[in-house]
């Protein structure tokens, strides 16, 4: 199948109405559970594609100082508001953190990598993950994969699919992504979580772990 280079779907992620409905949601349980555990001391947390600021409370309450990072400026103003003493905020790519070496003791990436418009890209954006966090460091990873194709995709290319609302998305199988996820230098701490999920519009085949730097 030829391959068809998707337009900027940044539209979509700063108009109000999707910055709104995403200001709305709470951080994750399973993210709760991570935790749980208090923040080693002066530990960095980077969320990585923190979208409406969803989880930075809940990582400043945990002890870690925060950088959230994220492509789309109508993302970030609302983000702000989540802000403290002990969070940055910062316009960023994910294919090129603004961070050191290692220097994120725990690494939030969730419903991001899916977005990225190119196999190539995805891997990239892993490599990044794995350069930034500390060796035994978390990265709480989840995204979308071709576990299940819903009919209302439509698909451009290899791997590469749109929605009806014009959104692109790279869907991998769960095995070709443990594949680059592995190849980046990373590793499971603890089996995948995978399961459906429902979308707007149709469903979405989840994949969720948390992975570390050995």
């Amino acid at each position: 199948m030829t391959h068809t280079r998707p337009a900027s779907t940044g539209a979509y992620w700063n108009d109000r109405a999707t910055v709104a409905a995403f200001a709305e949601l709470p951080a994750p349980p399973y993210l709760a559970d991570l935790l749980a555990t208090p923040a080693p001391e002066a530990a960095l947390a980077l969320d990585a594609g923190c979208g409406a600021g969803r989880n930075l409370p809940a990582l400043a309450a945990a002890g870690y100082r925060v950088l959230a990072i994220d492509l789309h400026p109508g993302m970030l103003e609302q983000a702000r508001r989540h802000t403290g003493p002990r969070t940055a905020i910062a316009e960023a790519n994910i294919t090129s953190l603004p961070l050191g070496d290692q220097r994120a003791s725990l690494v939030v990436c969730h419903g991001v990598l899916h977005n990225l418009h190119h196999r190539g890209d995805l891997a990239v954006a892993l490599r990044e993950l794995h350069r930034v966090l500390t060796p035994g460091g978390t990265l709480s990873l989840n995204l979308f994969t071709a576990g299940y194709l819903d009919p209302c995709l439509t698909q451009l290319g290899d791997g590469l699919y749109t929605l009806p609302n014009g959104q692109h998305m790279t869907l991998l199988a769960p095995d070709d992504l443990l594949t680059l996820i592995h190849g980046s230098g990373l590793g499971l701490r603890e089996e995948a979580v995978q399961y459906q999920s429902p979308g707007d519009p149709g469903q979405r085949s989840v994949w969720r772990a948390f992975l570390t730097r050995p």
